[in-house]
């Protein structure tokens, strides 16, 4: 219900925004690191993030901002560990998805039209995350290979969310975007640098 309840604070801006000409800006945000490890390079872990943003302007450098984020972790190993004497693990696979919704203040640190323009926005989102495991055992006997797979685990939680970017304008409308994001659960703002991401996009203003 909360969640429910941001959006439609959201949507009021956005009728106001209309009504009035306020300033929009829509952005796209992609983040991408793969990682090779182990003895042979047998294993790799790829991290995917992607966010999509719509400011409202409401003054000339403060903004309503709503956001969508999706992160995808995939740790795909290929070792060999012994059960015991009929068989062996050799290899997992664990998928972390997190995706959250978040609403709220953007603060641009300079002028629309300057040639780089930095800002910062902060809020509340509510987080989804999913976490699944599976296993591919051998039977040393017969030589065949069986998966497992363990119950998902679902997650939601209230979170804040803080980005700070800085904008390369390339045209009137259009400029280069590269952000750092975070998101940490709420009043735990211990955590925020335990869940940092860099990510590089586009804005256009409307």
């Amino acid at each position: 219900m909360a969640l429910i309840k941001h959006f439609l604070i959201g949507l009021f801006f956005f009728s106001l925004a209309q009504n009035s000409f306020a300033l929009m800006e829509f952005s796209g945000n992609f983040g991408y690191k793969k990682q090779v490890y182990g003895s042979s390079r047998q294993n790799d872990i790829t991290d995917r993030s992607y966010g999509a943003s719509v400011a409202v302007y409401l003054f000339n450098l403060t903004a309503i901002e709503l956001n969508y984020n999706q992160n995808e972790v995939i740790t795909d190993e290929h070792n060999t560990y012994s059960i015991d004497s009929t068989y062996d693990v050799i290899g997992s696979y664990n998928r972390v998805l997190s995706y959250s919704y978040g609403v709220g203040i953007r603060q641009a640190l300079a002028p629309r039209k300057a040639r780089l323009v930095p800002s910062l926005s902060i809020g509340y989102a509510r987080q989804f995350t999913r976490d699944s495991t599976s296993l591919t055992i051998r039977n040393k006997n017969s030589g065949n290979n069986f998966t497992i797979s363990d119950d998902p685990t679902k997650l939601r939680s209230d979170s804040v969310f803080g980005t700070f970017s800085l904008k390369l304008r390339l045209t009137a409308r259009l400029s280069l975007n590269g952000s750092v994001n975070t998101i940490f659960p709420a009043f735990q703002t211990d955590k925020a640098k335990d869940n940092i991401k860099y990510m590089v996009g586009f804005s256009w203003y409307l």
